[in-house]
């Protein structure tokens, strides 16, 4: 443990000015940049190797089962587990696989009748989830990617798959080996080498009476490197003994600070009264650590404590504590470097293995918990600890109490190495170190590594200064480089049509992006055309469709017939007289469809059809705002390029006012399966986006009013009353009555535009949300009624109301009861825009009320005619 200072006034001259950079270059070079990222001294041999056994020949290719080792003794995969990921050699295809799949299905267009597993190029494997059928399962597959380390679980410490390869040599000369080969468990870490032909894989059966072989083998061997991982700390230790009161506590800033939260994650405190539900709000990411707020802010602290020491032996006391909220650690471990482990007695509470890299070397060991009982360190909290104690056998020529001697060198959690104290300072960080500095009246700053992993931070300086200290670098006054890791998401191309009209009509200032979008999937391709998917988008922010709901209508680019249909019909089957035997669905040019009732049987229903066409708008109800059916098409074309785009599309909701563009050819669309593990994709995808106009149509439905008699004939009537005012709020109280006896408005919604909604405090009786379509301006919000309360505007009579109350924040800045500035801009009741009052006719203060301007002109002119009368008279 040397510390190394370049100061005059240590007694030490300066180097010369080149030497720094020398010094600093062989540091570098022995630290950070050589193969040694993926070397780690407490398992020089460790490994992942994933071996491809060609197990058979197929017609176009190979079958092969690839089996993946964990060879590392102590670092295992966590849960959502591996992902591993390579690049054909050539224009390869998976036609099927068992006990993994691919995340993306990618592009299989090309292909007729059987569609591959996956096409892609470059396709991404993760294993099966536990509980997949057994008709999928292979032999140590479907764990969910979780694999244990070597040393405490070696039987599962494996995982499988098998892959059907087409579109491949069926030689051993003529396969290709895929290369580029990544594996994620489950962030980055790993670097793999290329594939390698090996001796054949030998296989004994189960009666161990025969060994079979593989017909072609291949390695790919994978190592672990921080570097790469680039990850913050996971752990800490502290340290005690009986013979000292002095408890060192982990190191401050260990992990991470609180002012770095991308380094060390959120920080709760304990005692906070909303724990829960800031544990539950999980993010983007449930992975990312939530701790508990602490000096050292790193997820796990391993203490060790000398307990007792007595005439032929000594103990001490391991106890370790997760201080993560959102991690429940299954089947941790914990390696500790120590050179009394060779004379190690017993060990109470944790399972234990000697580690021996090193045939010279006996001072490493590996702890773990016992199943049943402690393998699993559950989440921060007052079960979220797990303790053991190790009795230790006297070796007089070496045991010390002495400078630290009873403590362990190197801790290792999960893997990862865990920061340790400075053993060197009777201080937790280096502020005496600092200190020190300060009093030499040297212009260094002490800045610590020991949240980066030992790795090193590297900056530009006059002078090369830097101070080493056990098992952690320090280097001083230099501005930090990082290495960084850019992700590029991949997108598939799907064939879409996409349908868009941009008039001045159609546009809705408070919903600029609103429209329904109408996407055409095709899935598959039949002998005579195609099978598809329709998905209705309904993307307006607050224009819903009512009952009776949509209709669609196109007109066929040929002579197609719809051969079949789930979850919609055709309203007219057409003329299908030329037709024998199976009768089409529909045979006409333009046919027009229809979604089905609820209650429809489950054989003729598809995901979220069957609602009788109505569509709730995107603000209210996401779930509700999307339709869809299934069209089996005939003679049509059956690849991308022969397929005819459907044209003259017209939505109907319930009657006219949509307008709709031509079709487009857009990306395919990408299907996320049901576990969220695998993506497929369209083979061919039209899309139909329709924008509302309000001036193009003449109605939203077939039902024509009959309304009480009223000065202004309108079936809906918004009564917007300033109620109250108070020193910092002001209240308003808004009714909307039905003045129609043929409608029940269910879903009703009404849109407000008024300057003091950026301050809306509380909001009675009624749903609310902002709308904000212009990121700058924020005067616009949505109200609707509450589930099961007041969602359903009853028709007209003594119950056709409801009600609600808004509370204002006053803005001293802009508030006023003046020129009627508190009352509203504009109202829509279900995306109509409702007839306001004229400004004159709007309430003014008492002594601000209306009244018409008089012009010095008409005073004058009012004068003379005055005296022209009083002349005469």
């Amino acid at each position: 443990m040397a510390i190394i200072f370049a100061s005059r006034k240590m007694g030490f001259s300066l180097l010369p000015k080149a030497t720094p950079c020398i010094l600093f270059l062989v540091l570098l070079s022995c630290t950070c940049f050589t193969s040694t990222d993926a070397y780690d001294p407490l398992d020089p041999n460790g490994n992942i190797t994933i071996k491809w056994d060609i197990l058979s020949w197929t017609p176009d290719g190979y079958v092969a089962v690839v089996t993946i080792n964990n060879f590392q003794k102590y670092r295992h995969i966590p849960a959502p587990g591996w992902s591993l990921r390579w690049t054909w050699a050539g224009k390869e295809v998976i036609w099927q696989m068992m006990g993994g799949q691919t995340t993306e299905q990618g592009d299989c267009s090309k292909f007729k009748g059987n569609v591959p597993h996956s096409c892609k190029k470059d396709p991404t494997v993760v294993d099966l989830l536990p509980g997949t059928p057994y008709n999928q399962q292979i032999a140590n597959c479907c764990k969910g990617g979780v694999l244990s380390s070597w040393v405490p679980d070696p039987t599962n410490a494996v995982a499988a798959f098998q892959v059907a390869v087409g579109n491949a040599g069926t030689t051993n000369r003529t396969v290709k080996l895929p290369k580029n080969f990544t594996l994620k468990a489950p962030g980055p870490g790993y670097t793999c080498g290329p594939a390698k032909i090996v001796r054949p894989t030998k296989f004994t059966t189960p009666d161990k009476r025969r060994v079979i072989q593989a017909l072609m083998t291949w390695n790919v061997v994978c190592t672990y490197s921080q570097f790469l991982a680039q990850k913050a700390p996971i752990c800490c230790v502290s340290l005690s003994s009986f013979y000292n009161n002095t408890n060192v506590p982990c190191p401050t800033c260990a992990c991470g600070c609180h002012s770095n939260s991308s380094q060390s994650g959120r920080c709760v405190s304990p005692g906070t009264t909303h724990l829960a539900s800031v544990i539950s709000g999980s993010g983007n990411n449930n992975f990312s650590p939530l701790v508990q707020c602490t000096r050292h802010m790193c997820p796990t602290q391993v203490h060790w404590h000398v307990k007792l020491n007595s005439k032929m032996y000594w103990r001490v006391k391991v106890t370790i504590t997760n201080f993560n909220y959102r991690m429940n650690y299954s089947d941790w471990n914990l390696v500790v470097q120590h050179p009394n482990f060779n004379n190690r007695t017993q060990v109470f509470g944790f399972n234990y293995k000697l580690l021996t890299p090193y045939a010279s070397l006996n001072d490493m060991a590996i702890l773990w918990g016992i199943k049943s009982h402690n393998e699993i360190l559950n989440q921060a909290g007052p079960n979220g600890n797990v303790q053991a104690e190790l009795l230790f056998r006297k070796e007089k020529a070496t045991f010390s109490s002495d400078k630290g001697w009873a403590f362990p060198r190197r801790i290792y959690f999960n893997g990862d190495i865990c920061v340790m104290p400075p053993p060197i300072f009777s201080v937790t960080d280096l502020e005496l170190f600092r200190q020190q500095l300060r009093a030499l009246r040297s212009p260094l700053t002490v800045t610590s590594c020991g949240n980066k992993n030992g790795f090193l931070s590297v900056t530009k300086s006059n002078s090369f200064h830097f101070v080493l200290g056990y098992a952690v670098l320090y280097l001083l006054h230099f501005n930090r480089f990082n290495i960084y890791f850019v992700f590029f998401p991949f997108f598939l191309i799907t064939f879409r049509l996409l349908l868009t009209v941009y008039l001045s009509d159609a546009y809705d200032p408070l919903d600029p992006n609103g429209n329904i979008t109408i996407k055409w999937d095709i899935i598959s391709w039949t002998p005579d055309g195609y099978v598809a998917v329709v998905i209705m988008n309904n993307f307006q922010q607050y224009r819903h469709i009512a009952s009776p709901g949509w209709s669609l209508g196109w007109t066929w680019a040929k002579k197609e017939v719809i051969w079949s249909m789930m979850g919609g019909q055709a309203t007219e089957q057409g003329d299908c007289s030329k037709f024998k035997g199976g009768i089409p669905h529909c045979c006409k040019k333009d046919p027009t469809i229809v979604d089905l009732l609820p209650g429809t049987p489950y054989n003729q229903q598809i995901a979220n059809c069957c609602k009788g066409g109505v569509l709730s708008s995107w603000v209210q109800d996401p779930t509700n705002a999307v339709a869809s059916f299934q069209v089996s098409v005939g003679r049509a074309g059956t690849t991308n390029k022969t397929v005819k785009v459907p044209k003259n599309f017209t939505l109907n909701a319930p009657g006219p006012g949509y307008t709709c563009g031509p079709a487009k050819i857009v990306k395919p669309t990408q299907f996320i399966t049901a576990d969220k593990r695998r993506v497929t994709q369209a083979l061919s995808t039209p899309d139909t986006p329709h924008l509302a106009s309000v001036v193009s149509g003449s109605g939203k439905n077939n039902f024509s009013p009959l309304v009480q008699c009223t000065r202004h004939m309108c079936p809906i009537r918004i009564h917007w009353h300033v109620k109250l005012n108070y020193k910092e709020y002001w209240r308003v109280k808004v009714t909307v009555t039905n003045f129609n006896y043929r409608m029940n408005y269910s879903e009703w919604n009404i849109v407000v535009q008024h300057p003091n909604f950026d301050n809306l405090t509380q909001m009675f009786s009624f749903n609310y949300k902002p709308l904000t379509p212009y990121g700058s301006i924020n005067d616009t919000a949505m109200l609707w009624g509450l589930k099961f309360y007041n969602d359903f505007l009853n028709q007209a009579g003594a119950n056709g109301n409801v009600q609600s109350e808004l509370l204002f924040r006053k803005d001293k800045a802009t508030f006023t009861f003046d020129k009627g500035w508190a009352f509203p801009r504009r109202v829509y009741f279900n995306g109509d825009n409702c007839v306001m009052p004229p400004p004159d006719a709007y309430p003014w203060l008492p002594n601000a009320s209306s009244r018409r301007e008089v012009s010095l002109f008409a005073l004058v002119i009012a004068s003379l005619v005055a005296l022209v009368f009083y002349a005469h008279a």
